[in-house]
């Protein structure tokens, strides 16, 4: 069933992009706003010596569970509709494609495109143009919650479930992924694809657990700039698709 899943046309594309939407938001947005959490971990598992880093791993690896769980939740929901994302990716840039994609498609799902866009391009150009910025897209951690992970992050103990907490504080950009795996098709699409997203944004989150407060002030401005650029390209192109898609719907 996995094989015939992963040779399915429309997985490999829908994991690359998912992939990359979380390479291009750890560069900058997941660098601000996680860093803390993660140099956090990171200074408390000093005692442990020099196997710390599989802790590290596992921490990382408990985030990526409760994307992936998270996904599958909302890729389920995705599947009662009919856009695929292979189409969504490439059609529009080919002959008749949009009117193909269009006809397939539930008005709201554009319209979460739509908005997906718009978010991201916002948060992107509000990284690029100001340290921390993009704060209008977070939310504070609810009182239980900072308290838990807070004596969590104390202890040291039990990384794979820290790391599956952690994976439940509220991020506009998580937020914004989630809403990308309606376009999914189903939930194992969903939790795939939630899944990349963690796996592409825990390289610089793990290096910057590693190495704990080392990076300088002047170099998490470099790349939260950087990463807003990019992210702000990418919803750009979303942005681009959805307005092709209801330009088609409404001539239909």
């Amino acid at each position: 069933m996995l094989e015939s899943w992963l040779n399915h046309p429309h997985a490999a594309p829908w994991l690359v992009v998912m992939w990359i939407a979380g390479l291009l938001g750890s560069l900058g947005h997941c660098a601000g706003m996680c860093g803390p959490i993660v140099a956090a971990f990171g200074l408390s598992q000093a005692k442990h010596g020099g196997r710390a880093w599989t802790r590290h791993l596992r921490f990382q690896l408990g985030r990526v569970t409760t994307y992936a769980i998270l996904g599958g939740l909302i890729g389920f929901l995705g599947g009662f509709a009919r856009l695929q994302t292979v189409q969504d990716m490439h059609a529009c840039c080919r002959p008749g494609g949009a009117a193909l994609i269009a006809a397939q498609a539930w008005p709201w799902q554009i319209w979460v495109k739509l908005a997906v866009g718009v978010l991201m391009l916002l948060m992107g150009l509000a990284m690029a143009l100001g340290d921390r910025a993009d704060a209008f897209m977070e939310f504070r951690l609810p009182a239980p919650l900072q308290k838990l992970m807070g004596k969590g992050l104390a202890l040291g103990s039990l990384p794979t479930a820290l790391g599956m907490l952690w994976g439940l504080i509220p991020c506009g950009l998580v937020y914004m992924m989630l809403l990308r795996t309606l376009d999914g098709g189903d939930w194992k699409m969903g939790a795939a694809g939630m899944a990349a997203f963690g796996l592409g944004n825990a390289p610089l989150l793990l290096g910057l657990g590693l190495a704990s407060t080392r990076l300088s002030q002047a170099w998490k401005a470099i790349l939260l700039r950087v990463g807003g650029i990019l992210v702000a390209a990418m919803g750009g192109y979303i942005l681009w698709q959805a307005v092709m898609l209801l330009r088609v719907q409404g001539q239909g």
